[in-house]
């Protein structure tokens, strides 16, 4: 029952909070290049996240780099008519905050990081962060209990514009976020459990493999534009067909 109203609610926008959403892409990836672009479903790993960003987002865009491995993503979403920012390959943080000086960018006091490898993305997880959105906070996300591909974090629009970029190493300049979550003496930052549903660390449903390629294809044939909430009841149904990537390893941090 649990399971089905929160199916219900991945289409409602059920906050009163305003926000953009960011969405990190680059064709140049060290594992599975190209992968933002590749064929899922009927449409593409990067229009699946886009899809579902624009139900809970004032706006979504798209934050690349301006080397000439990324204008196939420039031009592809030209052509859908999604607005893009271009900035350093390696420098992820300076690119987000390029981004804020876009012309018809809207006024939103805070963001979503999103990355173009995780299209199962949840409509009702996101909405259950936004709904925490304060003023006094500076950094929200999940404490990591959801399954690997489904995070989304909120920051503060105001408080990323204050950090000093040249005081950041180059983890923080590529992952944007390990500022804040590695520092919370001082930042506020607020960590959630998420609903028990969600609580499936075992589960991977990013895209850095090909093999992670391979299994979110099959999902995405089951059904076209599967959510995250369906495939949690597919694995606890049974899990046979999650072995696909089953010894894919994360890339750490640091």
């Amino acid at each position: 029952m649990l399971s089905m109203l929160l199916i219900d609610l991945k289409m409602k926008n059920i906050h009163s909070k305003k926000i953009l959403s960011i969405i990190q892409a680059r064709m140049t990836s060290s594992r599975l290049p190209g992968k933002v672009l590749f064929k899922i479903g009927n449409s593409t790993i990067l229009k699946e996240v886009i899809n579902k960003a624009k139900i809970f987002s004032e706006q979504v865009i798209v934050c690349t780099s301006n080397d000439s491995s990324d204008d196939e993503i420039y031009n592809y979403c030209q052509k859908i008519n999604i607005l893009c920012s271009r900035g350093e390959l390696s420098n992820v943080f300076n690119r987000y905050r390029n981004t804020f000086g876009l012309k018809n960018i809207e006024n939103c006091d805070w963001f979503a990081r999103l990355t173009a490898d995780n299209p199962l993305i949840s409509i009702n997880l996101a909405n259950i962060l936004i709904n925490q959105i304060t003023p006094s906070l500076d950094y929200i996300a999940y404490e990591k209990l959801i399954p690997n591909g489904s995070g989304i974090e909120l920051i503060n629009k105001k408080t990323f514009l204050n950090i000093d970029e040249n005081l950041l190493d180059e983890a923080q300049k590529e992952h944007v976020t390990p500022i804040f979550y590695e520092n919370c003496n001082k930042f506020n930052c607020l960590f959630i459990k998420p609903p028990t549903l969600y609580r499936l660390e075992n589960l991977r449903i990013t895209i850095d493999y090909e093999e992670d390629y391979q299994l979110l294809k099959k999902l995405y044939e089951i059904k076209k534009s599967i959510t995250l909430e369906e495939v949690i009841n597919i694995f606890n149904k049974d899990n046979a067909l999650f072995k696909i990537n089953r010894e894919c390893v994360q890339k750490t941090l640091r």
